[in-house]
């Protein structure tokens, strides 16, 4: 009777099917979409996994045309670790929209296919969203139109997510849900994903650093009849083409976007790949220059497939935002905004690099030679563009009512949260169960929505894996604890622990039982590896490392290009049966086995290079055709008298230039000079400190110290960060006396005047909800102490509109003197507008530092990182010229 039923539901699927509008008509795509195919069949030739049998079997023709389409272009990571069947269940859903929505019939074959169709949007791991939504957002968007459809899902969206930081991997949407939160990356991974399960064309739009201040930034373009709209991802305005960034916007180098599959469109396109075009979208934002680099060798004729790379100043490291090739004339074009850029070519061994400002050059030209670096430092000076178009605003009603629904949907994310496992409740189970309380709060805390799961763990492991039950959960990330099953972490437990005599037990803590080795998502190995590689060839790996790395070469085929879409490494698991690897999943693969062999294993935090453990020491796995033990030198990196200690990522980084390329070293962000080791051992070679110190306006003081580091002679490089000319004549006055404010949790009102306690102060007004405002909060954290040792003010000062509660800042490590209002009658906001000379509700945050009677020595606004540090530089600058150490005088600058 059930097979009866099947073929009953799929002869109906098929013949509703007949009369679709077809998918695809265009002759040029149908043709490369075969020739791809064919290309991927011959890739995977060798897989052990079954792939291409899904194409074969009975289905519309619109759904094999979909299908086709996908696996031609499908990245090697979803080749590996997704089912034929997943796949096209979430091709029927795809097609089912098409069908059922109002404007599914009016979407155009490119928009479709590049915008709907594709389940990836960025490096996420696919889950099954589009199954499991598309009914609820089906039913929340009924009857609307196109346009009001986008918005409504936006609400939808914000009702389950809101910003908060978290680390580089990028979580895939309903594990966003499950914790309510996400970075930009996140919320518009999981915008666009329910944009498309909508039927509506959707795109996650990225500036891979701003210009004007360090970070970056991705957001949500919508296809709205016939036309690319923006809007912040889970942060719903009053129409499209609005958000928060609309200025910063305006002062980009790129903005972009990737395509899924080779594109045909009319936009213009930074990087047409096989698998993927990268669109430059920048001038639908921002003022742009189209700009030739002529690259050349020393003797004159042109540098074919030259790599040329537009780096833009960002966290202290010339960032490439753009790489493109030469062509046969040796010439590079690239659409920029109007700021300044360093550009790096190279071939072979030779380069040659200049800075450009793109506002005033047609043509930068470039000459490649065998340069011998001359230890030597070059200053620079690097302007980012300006914005210079008014913003539209919504009318006054129009944002009271919506700012009334994102409280409402506030509410509803925070009952969900209210939900996950309290204090009280961990407490009472880790006394249940004999576990140590204060490490199961953080197991909890992070868990969030996932902490079904990680009670399921605790339960099935703890009589027979108790001693390293919790251990493991060390060597996982803050983000694994919120979307890894129980099923995960018994696998890593259960295939570890039999290892955990054979060594020093941190080394087994960090290099074996530990799931995670790099970013990847967190899958189970332990045990297929074990199974399927076998006790002969993890013995005789033991003894030989060639043994394993020798079966890689022999087994798993490399390919560098083939993943570059997904950029999400495949799994070990993948990599065994696909047969097919992209290098870092190669390099995944071997951690993964030598571990599961007993033997530690990692990727060299700095070099990024597998290693493997043996005898004390570690050795690098010889895949590339390179020493695989490189030689070393030694250096020491001494502070120069600087007023903080300058930090890695934020202040300076070093750069190797190897074979002409010049890529940073990673080393932990924020880690300060004095606590790197002394020396650092690093390979020998040439080498670039980079230092940068950010002005008010963007503008960033550079400066670049070449130097090399050599077996036999040890270098010792100072860091002198550049200093800015800071003034404390006053930037504008206010009366802090005729600003009434209501100070959080407390009745009445009272005068700014009254909370500064006659002091000097801090003045911040912002909006608590939004991403550049919470970017400030998490900028003051690292001065909390110092902050807490000045005898100023600090005042917190939420727009007009917002009906808040001090608990709203208690995720912040803020000094404990900070005090909260709300501006009720928008009288502080008219003060700072007048002295920025535009709205300051626009350029939400606002930070003034200003003396007791309103006058104001330093104002900036709108969304920067690092403001925290620009405060403290102010403040001493004002200590010093006045001689007064404790400003609790309120002494005028």
């Amino acid at each position: 009777m059930k097979n009866i039923c099947c073929a009953f539901l799929l002869a109906w699927f098929l013949t509703g099917c007949r009369n679709e509008k077809p998918l695809i008509v265009d002759a040029h795509r149908l043709n490369d979409i075969e020739r791809m195919l064919m290309v991927q069949k011959e890739l995977t030739a060798n897989s052990l996994k079954p792939i291409w049998q899904i194409l074969d079997q009975p289905a519309s023709k619109n759904e094999v045309q979909a299908l086709k389409f996908l696996y031609a272009y499908m990245p090697l990571s979803d080749l590996a670790d997704y089912s034929p069947e997943f796949m096209q269940a979430n091709v029927r859903k795809s097609l089912l929209a098409r069908q059922e929505m109002a404007w599914g019939s009016s979407i155009p074959e490119e928009e479709f296919l590049h915008f709907v169709l594709p389940l990836r949007v960025n490096n996420e791991n696919l889950d099954s969203f589009r199954l499991v939504y598309y009914a609820e957002i089906k039913s929340r968007i009924h009857g609307l139109g196109m346009k009001d459809a986008a918005l409504e899902i936006n609400h939808w969206c914000h009702e389950k997510v809101n910003y908060r930081g978290t680390d580089s991997r990028t979580s895939a949407p309903m594990s966003t849900i499950s914790k309510t939160f996400g970075r930009c990356g996140e919320e518009s991974t999981f915008t666009v994903a329910a944009m498309r399960t909508a039927g509506i064309p959707a795109r996650q739009v990225y500036t891979p650093r701003w210009a004007h201040t360090d970070d970056n930034h991705a957001w949500v373009e919508v296809w709205i009849d016939g036309k690319w709209h923006f809007m912040g991802a889970c942060e719903p305005d009053t129409d499209l083409d609005r958000g928060w960034f609309s200025e910063p916007s305006q002062r980009v180098m790129l903005i972009h976007t990737r395509t899924y599959g080779h594109y045909f469109g009319p936009e213009e396109v930074l990087d047409a790949q096989d698998r993927f075009s990268e669109l430059n979208l920048t001038a639908n934002y921002a003022p742009t220059r189209q700009i030739i680099v002529q690259v050349r060798y020393s003797d004159g004729t042109p540098a074919v497939s030259a790599k040329t790379e537009f780096k833009l100043y960002n966290y202290a490291e010339f960032y490439p935002i753009a790489t493109i090739m030469t062509d046969s004339k040796g010439t590079a074009k690239f659409t920029t905004g109007l700021g300044d850029l360093l550009v790096w070519a190279s071939k072979d061994g030779y380069f040659d690099f200049k800075k450009l400002h793109v506002d005033s050059t047609d043509t930068l030209h470039l000459v490649l030679s065998g340069k011998q670096m001359v230890p030597h430092t070059e200053e620079m000076v690097f302007v980012p563009p300006v914005a210079n178009k008014p913003i539209q605003q919504a009318s006054e009603t129009a944002r009271k009512i919506n700012d009334h629904r994102l409280s409402t949907e506030d509410s509803i994310r925070n009952s969900y949260a209210s939900t996950f496992r309290d204090t009280g409740w961990v407490r009472s189970y880790a006394q249940s169960r004999q576990l140590n309380a204060d490490t199961l709060m953080r197991t909890f805390h992070l868990s969030y929505g996932n902490w079904k799961e990680i009670i399921k763990y605790l339960e099935k492991n703890q009589s027979g894996h108790r001693r390293f039950l919790l251990p493991l959960t060390y060597g996982i990330s803050d983000k694994d604890l919120s979307d890894t099953r129980e099923e995960v972490l018994t696998d890593h437990l259960a295939g570890s622990v039999a290892k955990s005599t054979e060594m020093p037990e941190e080394i087994f803590k960090k290099y074996i039982l530990a799931p995670r080795i790099d970013l990847e998502i967190l899958a189970p190995w332990r045990k297929f590896l074990s199974e399927n590689l076998g006790s002969e060839m993890a013995a005789a790996t033991r003894k030989d490392i060639d043994v394993l790395t020798t079966w890689i070469k022999a087994k798993i085929r490399i390919d560098a290009i083939a993943n570059r879409h997904s950029r999400a490494p495949l799994t070990p698991v993948g990599v065994y049966n696909l047969r097919v690897a992209d290098p870092l999943s190669r390099d995944l693969f071997f951690v993964a086995a030598c571990r599961v062999f007993g033997i530690p294993a990692r990727l060299n935090p700095e070099t990024r290079s597998p290693e493997y453990y043996k005898t004390g020491n570690w050795y690098r796995a010889g895949f590339e055709d390179v020493n695989a033990q490189p030689e070393m030198g030694k250096l020491s990196l001494k502070d120069l008298n600087n007023s903080l200690p300058p930090q890695y990522s934020l202040h300076f980084t070093l750069a190797h230039i190897l074979n002409g390329n010049c890529k940073a070293i990673e080393f932990e962000e924020g880690r300060k000079v004095t606590d790197f080791p002394d020396p650092i051992l690093l390979e020998t070679g040439n080498y670039i400190l980079v230092t940068g110190k950010r002005l008010t306006d963007g503008s960033v003081l550079s400066s670049l110290t070449f130097f090399d580091i050599r077996k036999d002679k040890p270098a010792k490089i100072e860091i002198p960060l550049r200093k800015e000319a800071i003034s404390n004549m006053p930037v504008g006055q206010f009366d802090p006396g005729r600003v009434q404010l209501i100070e959080l949790d407390k009745p009445g009102e009272t005068s700014l005047s009254a909370l500064m306690k006659n002091s000097n102060s801090i003045v911040v007004l912002l909006d608590p909800d939004s991403e550049p405002s919470k970017h400030i909060l998490n900028d003051l954290a690292p001065y909390s102490e110092q902050l807490s040792r000045w005898e100023g003010q600090l005042i917190f000062v939420n727009c007009a509109d917002k009906n808040l509660k001090t608990t709203v800042f208690q995720n912040y490590k803020l000094p404990g003197k900070s005090r909260f209002a709300v501006d009720s009658k928008r009288e502080l906001e008219k003060a700072l507008s007048g002295i920025l000379a535009k709205e300051a509700k626009n350029s939400l945050p606002v930070v003034c530092l200003c003396t007791c009677t309103g006058q104001v020595s330093m104002i900036t606004s709108g969304y920067r990182i690092g403001i925290g540090e620009t405060l403290m530089q102010h403040i001493k600058s004002f200590v010093k010229s006045t001689g007064n150490a404790t400003t609790k005088s309120c002494t005028s600058p």
